[in-house]
């Protein structure tokens, strides 16, 4: 596998305080670096780039390395809200939180004792353009949209290799912020997050219900005004809070949905039914599922990374991204089947 690390200049413009939580990470042997592939279907090779989530989020990054490819991406995703709430609009907001569900602890079949600096290795497929239709269908069918129905078909291939009986458990679902707020600069952290608890037998619909909720409630200013605390406490307050946090909340991993690429522009080079893309966020002990999901053109392209502290066989990562890719083209009758041998109890 070729991989590539891009160099990026300094923008000067005001601080990214989120930002602030990987750069503390970094000194105690967590990368951040976030993994995107240029795929050539003619000969199956994979040319793989980095970027640090220090500098950038995932959309920010996938912009970066699309306008280094020469897809001018200049209009990047936005939220549909308009500012950010003041200060006393966020107080109350935090009186109308839903209560947590659950603690943030998850129960794996294995763990093992690895070091923070070891890395998993990126499992990926992608779907024809057939298939990919096939998908959008079922989640039609389901009464979701296309991101609920592939995270419900993660969260349910995970759950069947890798997760210890039914139990409750958090998945860090990102919101983008891009609109309400302005680094003078596209690139920078903006996203946000919701703590979305689910479990190992939840349907399509009951996720997207659950995501509805946190969005309805606003939850993602409520984390995005908590990461940036480092405004108030600084690199030394952050690298604290993170050590003290690290040792309490664990999470199956982040879900990490990049949308449509390349952006619609009139400048974009032509089509190359012979190109692809995939993706791949970080992984940690807190957050050991990596995923990246993207569509590109009009397939949709898949990638999963298990941390070593849950997962020393890279076959079984191969087997997770299986049958990821099995639930979503098969749908409710694999997810029966996947039932009756789990002998889970909803």
């Amino acid at each position: 596998m070729t991989t590539n690390s891009i160099v990026f200049k300094p923008i000067p413009q005001q601080r990214d305080y989120v930002a602030m939580w990987f750069e503390a990470r970094k000194e105690f042997g967590i990368s951040d670096s976030m993994n995107v592939a240029r795929l050539n279907l003619k000969d199956n090779s994979a040319v793989w780039q980095t970027f640090p989530h220090s500098k950038m989020d995932g959309l920010g990054g996938m912009a970066t390395l699309m306008r280094n490819a020469g897809y001018p991406s200049r209009q990047l995703p936005k939220s549909s809200e308009k500012e950010k709430p003041s200060f006393w609009q966020l107080i109350k907001l935090l009186f109308k939180q839903p209560k947590p569900l659950a603690a943030k602890t998850i129960r794996w079949k294995k763990r093992y004792n690895i070091r923070s600096s070891t890395d998993g290795e990126i499992a990926y497929d992608f779907l024809s353009s057939d298939e990919t239709n096939r998908v959008k269908k079922l989640a039609r069918a389901n009464r979701v949209t296309l991101n609920h129905y592939v995270l419900w078909a993660l969260n349910r291939a995970i759950a069947t290799h890798l997760l210890d009986e039914y139990q409750d458990y958090y998945w860090l679902y990102p919101v983008n912020l891009r609109g309400p707020l302005n680094f003078n600069t596209d690139i920078f952290n903006y996203s946000s997050s919701i703590n979305l608890c689910v479990n190992n037998t939840m349907t399509p619909k009951k996720i997207q219900e659950r995501v509805k909720e946190q969005l309805k409630a606003k939850a993602y200013w409520i984390n995005w005004y908590m990461a940036n605390i480092g405004r108030l406490v600084g690199m030394w307050g952050i690298k604290k809070i993170y050590q003290f946090i690290s040792k309490r909340q664990f999470f199956a991993g982040s879900f990490s949905f990049l949308g449509q690429w390349p952006l619609n522009d009139h400048d974009n080079p032509p089509k190359n039914p012979d190109e692809m893309w995939v993706t791949c966020g970080i992984g940690t002990r807190n957050y050991p599922v990596s995923t990246g999901v993207l569509l590109w053109y009009d397939r949709l392209s898949l990638g999963i990374k298990l941390h070593p502290s849950i997962c020393k066989d890279h076959e079984i990562t191969k087997q997770c991204l299986s049958d990821w890719k099995k639930l979503l083209l098969e749908g409710s009758e694999l997810q029966k089947t996947i039932s009756e041998s789990l002998k889970y109890s909803q």
